[in-house]
């Protein structure tokens, strides 16, 4: 993979090599003085929207775009999930036939960057007419100090300090939890990982049958994990994740496992939320770690319970972090800066309060500013949060706003995306070694940590 990546590098970083607006970040986009608004330009913007769900409200948005800039068209395109977005981008290198922007997450960017296609945003951004909350723009733009500010430093986390994504789509984990039983039991909703096993014992007392707690994403599991207790997992252009304190964790990890207390969507071989919801299930889950914007899958439909919402445990005697995820946005480079510029200037118009609340709501996503949050339709949205179907959505974004300061995300590199890969399937190794007893366990885990890191190691090249 490195190589063929390497090979698709040299082709497509030939080309473009455009000065830099100001002078501080790399020579690749050059800022024009004035945006032509006579001249006809058309972006393509490649995404995975789907046209059931999120398109709609995309069509309506470039519309509105199309009345302020009339000399701006917009193409956008579904390119299947956003593995397939980086892909399709990987393929199209060499010819430089990739859009003017995409979703993206920060791994595939990191790739990206290494081709060295991206546009970096800190000169633009800073720009008095054109940059956020800029003079010339035909709306209202966010300026920077109104960004969620974890959401925006996504954007550098790439060891060069430089900026290269813009966030779009937002989301986090939260705990999920029959607050029913909860209540009825005298139950405590858990806070940190040591309380989560005394919960967990108790709910084994009460119901034998049960797996108490479910874990929808291995990776986020261990990532998190690492984070939460200080340990190390990866750093500029290595896997650190082989290390005595994460041994340990996935040592307790197993041993609470095999008591029956948890399981994870690689165990389990699909989302967990469903050992929650669905109560007819012979094994059911009380608890559930998921996506906040997966919120709407953690509720009963028939309103046998109550669902509530809560923070991801934490390390005790630790800061709580969660993770930040959902879709940000990259921009290329184009031969055209005026190109350049209506991009930039479409992608701050997806981040506009209105904008940011409509897609909120039509997605379960966090809005990535504050000013979408006072939007009338959105307050409105979450003054309806409730534990049954109709407000889960809006009770699990509440949570997810109310956790901002704690959001964190990891340095990417060229390569990193594998580390992410190898600790899911690590986790779920571990689970489900039946092999693994008391005389062997640290043995058996060490094994698989090497096996990882080997694998990471190879995959990176």
């Amino acid at each position: 993979m490195k190589k063929k990546i390497i090979a698709l590098v040299l082709g497509a970083s030939a080309t473009l090599t455009l000065a830099s607006c100001g002078g501080k970040a790399k020579p690749n986009f050059i800022c024009p003085e004035e945006f032509d608004t006579t001249k006809e330009i058309t972006i393509s913007f490649w995404h995975t929207m789907s046209k059931t769900s999120l398109q709609p409200t995309l069509d309506e948005v470039i519309t509105e775009f199309k009345e302020l800039y009339p000399n701006i068209t917009v193409k956008h395109e579904q390119i299947g999930g956003y593995d397939e977005v980086r892909e399709q981008i990987i393929t199209n290198m060499g010819t430089h036939d990739y859009p003017n922007v995409a979703y993206c997450y920060p791994d595939h960017v990191a790739i990206y960057n290494e081709a060295e296609i991206t546009v970096s945003l800190d000169d633009v951004m800073s720009n008095s007419k054109y940059g956020l909350g800029g003079s010339e723009l035909k709306f209202t733009g966010t300026k920077k100090n109104e960004y969620v500010k974890a959401f925006l430093d996504e954007g550098k986390s790439f060891g060069d300090g430089l900026t290269y994504t813009m966030p779009f789509l937002k989301s986090t984990e939260a705990l999920f939890y029959n607050k029913d039983f909860f209540t009825k039991n005298n139950l405590t909703v858990p806070t940190t990982w040591e309380e989560v096993w005394d919960v967990c014992g108790k709910i084994k007392q009460i119901d034998p049958t049960s797996t108490p707690l479910g874990y929808d994403s291995d990776s986020n599991l261990f990532i998190t994990l690492a984070e939460t207790y200080g340990y190390k997992y990866t750093s500029k252009d290595s896997f650190d994740f082989n290390n005595a304190g994460m041994r340990g964790l996935m040592k307790t990890f197993k041993e609470n496992f095999d008591k029956g207390y948890f399981t994870t969507q690689g165990v389990y071989g699909t989302y967990t939320n469903e050992l929650m919801t669905d109560v007819s299930k012979t094994s059911r889950a009380y608890m559930c770690i998921g996506s906040t914007a997966g919120a709407n899958y953690q509720a009963n439909a028939d309103g046998a319970f109550e669902t509530g919402v809560a923070a991801v445990p934490h390390a005790a005697g630790k800061k709580a972090k969660v993770i930040s995820q959902g879709p940000s946005l990259v921009l290329f480079k184009n031969e055209d800066p005026q190109a350049v510029l209506a991009t930039w200037l479409f992608v701050q118009y997806l981040n506009t309060a209105t904008v940011q609340a409509k897609f909120a709501l039509a997605s379960g996503y966090l809005p990535v500013t504050s000013p979408a949050t006072e939007i009338p339709e959105y307050k409105t949205f979450l003054d309806k949060a409730a534990g049954n179907k109709a407000g889960i959505a809006a009770l699990a974004t509440k949570q997810a706003i109310a956790q901002t300061d704690n959001y964190f995300t990891s340095e990417v590199f060229l390569g990193s995306a594998y580390a992410r890969d190898e600790v899911g399937s690590l986790v779920s190794k571990i689970m489900l070694d039946l092999d693994i007893n008391s005389s062997n366990i640290d043995k058996k885990i060490a094994t698989y940590f090497k096996d990882a890191i080997e694998a990471c190691e190879y995959q990176a090249g």
